[in-house]
């Protein structure tokens, strides 16, 4: 099979979250008026995941990511993908708007620990935003140590008291936050104040990270562009403090305090917020055009590409496929319109392309892989 060499739209793939989630999402991607999702909140989207379908540009037929793969593996990512990274693509991009998670580690790359796997991953702030991040430099790892090991085993026991009858679950919330601003787990960490543009990288692993909340000061949460490889939570996220979530029925999410305490880089160098939060680069800029290196890791690599009403930038697809999403205007590839909100799979096959800006301009993330 030979697939077209047009972009491969993604159709869209949306996560409602009721508690954390907001409208940010559905309105970028301009659902806002579909009955669909009056009411509703979205917490993420996934831009593109093994579970994508594509929407042939020829056909209108849609197409399991997968299948496509098994089909024309080298036409659709590149044979210097391939030959690199293999067939499987594992790779996650989200677009998220979260109002806060628990504490949470992952793997470094190369050490081993029971069933877990490292998952690289960094993020691309679009709005201001709160997360802690890193252990603060002076702090005591056996007091961090033991507040949390405090604190799950208090959870653990409101949440016995529950299923049990002996309190109910609103007393029982109540208690765990009570208990939780004594022993204040968040003086361990740093906490960061987000600004737009902020890169975070967590590719290296073994760095403490949670996104925060705050009402007033970031009503809409954390707004992020995300790219990660893609390991399911249950093998890579080692939850360290749920911070006093109890489910209805007493229930809670599972953690995994001594896992996380394990894996965490305990050094300053590691913790040290200048090693792993940066800005933009800037990689070529051209009357109209500008390119911004934002993502530049062995995993998968991000640019932002702005280009000013009606200005085009030659592309090519020859080290393997592109992933664009456009974040603000729209563009075109030959007749192919590129909506606001969307993505899009520039396959291997296209070869060398030429991006346009409509009249309002465009701003376009486009992910890759490293191949050389």
């Amino acid at each position: 099979m030979t697939i077209s060499a047009l972009p491969w739209r993604i159709a869209d793939e949306l996560i409602e979250q009721p508690s954390w989630g907001g409208r940010y999402i559905i309105d970028i991607k301009g659902l806002g008026i579909d009955p669909a999702w009056a009411g509703k909140k979205v917490g993420q989207s996934y831009e593109l995941a093994r579970s994508s379908v594509l929407i042939d540009p020829e056909s209108g037929e849609h197409r399991a990511l997968p299948e496509l793969i098994a089909e024309a593996p080298s036409d659709l990512l590149g044979a210097a993908v391939i030959s690199k990274f293999g067939p499987d693509l594992s790779l996650l991009i989200k677009l998220t708007q979260a109002k806060g998670n628990s504490f949470q580690v992952h793997l470094p790359v190369g050490k081993k620990l029971g069933h877990w796997l490292p998952k690289p991953e960094a993020w691309f702030y679009l709005a201001p935003g709160l997360f802690t991040f890193g252990l603060r430099k002076g702090v005591k790892f056996a007091d961090f140590s033991d507040a949390l090991l405090k604190i799950d085993a208090l959870m653990k026991d409101l949440s016995c008291r529950v299923t049990t009858g002996a309190i109910d679950v609103q007393t029982a919330r109540a208690l765990a936050q009570v208990h939780i601003a004594q022993i204040d787990p968040k003086q361990y960490v740093n906490t960061v104040n987000a600004r737009p543009d902020d890169i975070v990288d967590l590719t290296a692993g073994g760095i403490h990270h949670s996104w925060e909340e705050d009402d007033d000061a970031v009503p809409e949460g954390n707004l992020v562009y995300e790219v990660q490889v893609d390991v399911p939570d249950w093998q890579c996220s080692m939850r360290g403090f749920d911070k006093g979530k109890m489910l209805d029925d007493g229930g809670l999410r599972d953690t995994h305090v001594r896992d996380y305490l394990a894996t965490i880089e305990q050094d300053d160098y590691h913790n040290d917020l200048s090693h792993h939060i940066r800005k933009p680069i800037a990689t070529s800029q051209a009357r109209g055009a500008t390119v911004e290196g934002l993502f530049q890791t062995p995993y998968f690599l991000l640019d932002r590409i702005v280009l000013a009403p009606g200005m085009k930038i030659a592309q090519s697809t020859e080290a393997g496929f592109h992933h664009l999403f456009i974040f603000n205007g729209s563009a075109r590839i030959g007749d192919c319109v590129l909506d606001r909100g969307q993505s899009y799979i520039v396959p291997a096959v296209a070869g060398n392309y030429e991006l346009s800006a409509s009249e309002s301009g465009a701003t376009i993330f486009k992910t890759y892989l490293p191949t050389a």
